[in-house]
């Protein structure tokens, strides 16, 4: 190709890009502007947002949430706005995108679900890692991890159980732990024959000398049944969570060796059978 062809379509080259700068160049350097300012003052703001989070003392795993989902929906505003400056029709943009939530929102109707069950559980705090609690069916164990979208129970036998948020915020939910404090209630049965208040006075001293049993709310001991087999007296001491089931099983045995010693009896279930017979036949001389 000749010189002068070569400088001809160079020139043109030139006076193209140069026609495209005047024309767009002010967008594009807008749009860049946006694009640096934008995610400086989104990671800004993210970090205050994270900050108050913390300040309030919102749950670890919920302030990792926020914080992302915060970060995606400013980085996706300023993507937008460099779009727009550049002459990009962001209106068809923001049509796909709220189509395409829309369609996995439906998709992952169960997660969501979960998901929003599980930002109410760490909001509301029914429960913290470490306590022992009663959830959906009867579920019963140790609290090891709560996450968004499901929590990690550790049973009294090793077992783990895993439960999607939806099903423990839809149902009652008993904390064992939410108080310090607990009531013990044993209920022991003894004879109709036998010495009520004396055996009401070795429920209340056996409880009494226990150091574990709290002296305040004070022990009492109740009767609550005339039962069918036994009469039923109620003794409710109160302890520390840590010492319930030891405290417990330790009062069960005192008070059946102390019964044994005192002459009184623990029946077991019975019935009385009184047979009628026919009456005597009187027989002719």
């Amino acid at each position: 190709m000749p010189l002068n062809a070569r400088l001809l379509d160079m020139q043109e080259t030139f006076d193209a890009v140069k026609g495209w700068l005047t024309l767009y160049g002010l967008q594009v350097v807008g749009a860049i502007v946006i694009m640096v300012v934008g995610m400086m003052v989104a990671k800004a703001v993210n970090r205050l947002f994270v900050r108050v989070l913390r300040k309030a003392k919102v749950e670890d795993t919920l302030v990792v949430f926020g914080g992302n989902v915060m970060k995606f929906l400013l980085m996706t505003f300023v993507i937008i706005a460099a779009l727009n400056q550049v002459g990009f029709q962001t209106a068809s943009l923001i049509a796909v995108l709220g189509g395409a939530m829309l369609a996995v929102g439906l998709a992952l109707q169960g997660q969501l679900s979960s998901l929003a069950a599980g930002v109410l559980i760490l909001i509301s705090r029914p429960f913290k890692i470490g306590d022992m609690v009663e959830l959906a069916g009867g579920t019963t164990g140790t609290v090891e991890a709560i996450t968004i979208l499901n929590t990690r129970l550790k049973g009294f036998d090793g077992t783990v159980m895993v439960l999607p948020n939806t099903n423990v915020f839809s149902n009652k939910i008993t904390n064992y732990f939410a108080s310090p404090t607990r009531r013990i209630e044993l209920v022991f049965g003894i004879d109709y024959g036998d010495d009520v208040p004396k055996a009401k006075e070795i429920l209340l001293r056996l409880m009494r000398e226990d150091e574990r049993v709290l002296p305040s709310p004070e022990p009492g001991v109740w009767l609550t049944e005339l039962a069918d087999s036994s009469v039923n007296l109620t003794a409710r001491p109160w302890v520390n969570n840590a010492d319930f089931w030891q405290v417990r099983c330790d009062l069960m045995e005192k008070v059946k060796e102390a019964f044994d010693e005192a002459g009184l009896s623990i029946p077991f279930p019975q019935q009385d059978v009184h047979l009628k017979g026919d009456p005597p036949v009187k027989v002719a001389a």
